[in-house]
């Protein structure tokens, strides 16, 4: 595998993708039935489910009306016990994803040596951090609630099929979705567009575009793997733990006399000027690769 990234995108070229649909439009790109073998596949999945810790969040079982809570999920103790208690139970489990529910399992890259190298390799060439999680729905069942995300999204269908329902609409990706208006779903999905992921098939999703799936007469299984490219916020974040920024930061505008707007304008011009210096400087690749520990 020379490119990672030309892995995901298949037959269309990168230059392609970025000028087309990166950060614009959603597009599905078909792939060889076999494409996500070498990567991930259901015995991979059921081998996580059945060999590894299981603990609630990052395994968790989400329906279409969010009615599926954590003490449906875990190992009963005692009421208050169970405040703290994160063990999952896997009969529960199986049970809420029969009634209905999508089975999802964050970082599962990090349970799946290969699909973590896969990860790391997408990771290094694009320069951004990047992490996968994976899902599991069983058939005539919808998904998640509608929602968009604040990240890319590469949806990799690794078994059975599922249907993406997808649209344009009013948001505000600074603020929580719970607080904003959810796009309706009438019998007709009027509205929202659609595709059919098939195995081998990527969806691509960007940031921002509310979507929904549903599952016909397959199980799904498929890993979304997001790209979390660093925003102006994340790198003010990181600036403010640069020494010459923090201490300009620090100095007063106000005193017992009052607030100083002078003061005020004169730090922000200093600010300014400090920080074009500092977006001047070079940075490294802002992939971060886990660390792994190795007994000899």
């Amino acid at each position: 595998m020379t490119s990672a990234f030309q892995y995901l995108l298949g037959t269309t070229t990168r230059r392609d993708f970025l000028d087309r649909y990166y950060g614009r439009e959603p597009v599905l790109l078909g792939g060889d039935k076999t494409k996500f073998k070498e990567i991930f596949s259901l015995s991979e999945l059921n081998r996580v489910v059945n060999f590894t810790p299981l603990t609630y969040p990052r395994t968790r079982v989400t329906d279409h009306a969010n009615t599926i809570h954590k003490y449906d999920l875990i190992t009963d103790k005692d009421r208050y016990a169970n405040n703290l208690n994160n063990d999952l139970d896997s009969t529960k489990l199986v049970a809420a994803v029969a009634k209905g529910g999508t089975l999802v399992i964050d970082r599962i890259h990090q349970l799946v040596p290969a699909l973590e190298q896969f990860i790391d390799s997408l990771s290094a060439e694009l320069g951004m951090p990047v992490s996968a999680n994976g899902y599991y729905s069983s058939r005539r069942q919808l998904g998640v609630n509608p929602h968009f995300d604040q990240h890319d999204v590469f949806a990799l269908q690794v078994h059975g099929s599922k249907r993406w329902y997808f649209r344009h609409d009013e948001h505000t990706l600074s603020q929580p979705m719970r607080r904003q208006r959810t796009p309706a779903i009438d019998a007709d999905r009027s509205g929202w567009s659609a595709v059919l992921l098939n195995e081998g098939d990527v969806f691509y999703c960007p940031r921002g575009v509310w979507h929904f799936t549903e599952t016909d007469e397959q199980n799904s299984t498929h890993v979304a793997v997001g790209l979390y490219p660093m925003t102006l916020g994340d790198w003010l974040a990181e600036q403010e733990g640069t020494h010459a920024v923090a201490e300009l930061l620090e100095q007063a505008v106000q005193d017992p006399t009052g607030f100083d707007n002078a003061a005020l304008q004169e730090r922000l011009q200093d600010l300014v000027a400090l920080l074009q210096q500092q977006a001047r400087v070079t940075r490294s690749s802002a992939a971060r690769l886990r660390s792994h520990i190795e007994f000899d």
